[in-house]
């Protein structure tokens, strides 16, 4: 039960669009309407706001690490 369990907070920590999160906190246009049409840090930084971009980036490489971070502490 508690590997189903870590498999969905993974799954949810890992669905967290930050280009969409920051892109709204900075009032800025939906990163998928332009560019590549990716939400990612490329598209956030295609607006014009480097803050965006690398809060964007920041926000994705952490819930990367915090993912592997939380296995390895929990013996997987």
């Amino acid at each position: 039960m508690s590997t189903l369990l870590l498999i969905v907070a993974a799954y949810l920590l890992g669905s967290i669009p930050f280009a969409i999160v920051t892109s709204r906190l900075f009032g800025l246009e939906d990163p998928r309407k332009y560019g590549s049409g990716n939400p990612g840090a490329t598209n956030v930084l295609r607006s014009g706001n480097k803050a965006a971009a690398v809060l964007t980036l920041l926000g994705d490489a952490l819930k990367g690490w915090l993912a592997v971070w939380a296995a390895l502490r929990l013996g997987f």
